[in-house]
């Protein structure tokens, strides 16, 4: 099961073609002695989904299970070149441990937390400055900047995220929103990264999913909002920011919640070191793969998924990069060489065995959650909603 770069999309869009006739009714009638062919598509988000999320880039469970029941350890196994036996400390976790335990990642604002907030963003608003100009000088915190020193040290040294609860999202009104998410990230990090080449540093995230918004062009970045896999979106897109000396402390993700979906939704967060202990005790062969070299539309000179550096276990994917979807309906370039079998397997691999450690978060309007995105795998797991239940979320990278 190698990814094919020519049957990068399960159907065509094209109304003339016979996959669209599939999700359409045709009519015909004359107007002005000329006859009209019209067509309406029958949008069942079912079938839609269905006929969207089937493609390379939704990870195959059948194909991963077949490995496993078929794969003999063998005699000689070693690791990938410089690679430990296995990696420690506070990032190695399970999620469905962790979920018990929400002191570790968890914290409530307080009253005096949120009135500090409240005073911060007023602050702002008297100077008059674009977003851009956000910083811990022009947003001044005198309360909650203790709790957002402990998330920092957390993310960086510890579990690898945090998530701040309490924030009262629906008093506020959308220039307020971003106020006081980019205002409590610049305590997280000083600096906001755009979200890809021509991407704003602060994303809006919604569910595209639904609708007749799927059969017709919609704005590329709303697109890059919503990355379905597996029947799922992932909380943000795909990020490619590993150079060849990796640091663990230079990458962290943001997203505020101002709504959440009718069923589903869950927040998904996976420890990289987990995944690596796991692999390196049961499957070195996918190691050795995630270790290589892997090439992808964001990386065309290569670099490998896996690293290890300053006593950890790092990483940095998404499977965008190596499969089209949605808006890249067109083969990936030329210059990219396909995936391998092995690499196909080995990005199934690790899919489903982040998501069996994955902690699930149910994440409520006005939760920020903060995550080291070198050390966390992140998604979010499939939601329903109805058509009038528009939920958005921010994302903002800090480093």
């Amino acid at each position: 099961m190698a990814a094919v770069h020519s049957t990068p999309f399960p159907i065509s869009l094209d109304p003339l073609s016979s996959e669209f006739s599939k999700l359409s009714t045709k009519s015909e009638s004359t107007i002005y002695g000329i006859r009209v062919t019209t067509v309406a598509p029958i949008l069942d988000p079912e079938e839609i989904k269905k006929a969207l999320f089937e493609t390379a880039y939704e990870p195959s469970e059948s194909f991963w299970g077949e490995s496993q029941a078929s794969y003999k350890k063998p005699a000689e196994d070693p690791l990938p070149e410089g690679f430990p036996a296995k990696v420690s400390g506070p990032h190695i976790w399970d999620g469905k441990t962790l979920i018990n335990e929400p002191d570790r990642w968890l914290h409530t604002l307080t009253a005096e937390e949120v009135e500090d907030v409240d005073q911060a963003i007023k602050h702002f608003i008297s100077l008059a400055l674009g977003f851009s100009a956000i910083t811990q000088e022009t947003f001044p915190l005198k309360v909650l900047d203790k709790a957002l020193s402990k998330a920092v040290d957390e993310i960086i040294n510890g579990i690898g995220l945090r998530i701040i609860r309490g924030l009262p999202v629906q008093k506020y009104d959308r220039k307020a929103q971003i106020i006081a998410f980019a205002g409590i990230s610049a305590y997280i990090g000083e600096h906001r990264y755009r979200q890809g080449p021509s991407a704003a540093a602060i994303a809006h995230l919604r569910d595209l999913t639904a609708g007749p918004r799927l059969l017709l062009k919609v704005r590329p970045l709303e697109i890059r909002s919503s990355i379905p896999m597996r029947g799922k979106s992932s909380c943000h897109r795909a990020s490619y920011r590993i150079t060849d000396k990796p640091t663990r402390n230079r990458d962290i993700i943001g997203l505020l919640t101002l709504g959440k979906a009718e069923k589903g939704g869950l927040s998904q967060l996976s420890s990289v070191g987990q995944l690596y202990n796991t692999f390196s005790d049961s499957r070195r062969d996918i190691l050795r793969t995630l270790a290589s070299k892997y090439y992808s539309r964001y990386d065309p000179e290569g670099s490998p998924i896996i690293h290890y550096t300053e006593d950890r276990a790092i990483a940095q994917y998404g499977r965008r990069g190596f499969f089209p979807f949605f808006e890249d309906q067109s083969a990936l370039p030329d210059n990219i060489p396909a995936l391998t079998k092995e690499q196909h397997l080995a990005l199934d691999a690790l899919h489903f065995t982040a998501e069996a450690a994955a902690l699930d978060i149910d994440l409520r309007p006005g939760d920020l959650e903060f995550f080291n995105n070198l050390s966390i795998f992140h998604a979010r797991t499939a939601s329903e909603d109805s058509p009038e239940n528009t939920y958005v979320t921010h994302s903002a990278f800090c480093a």
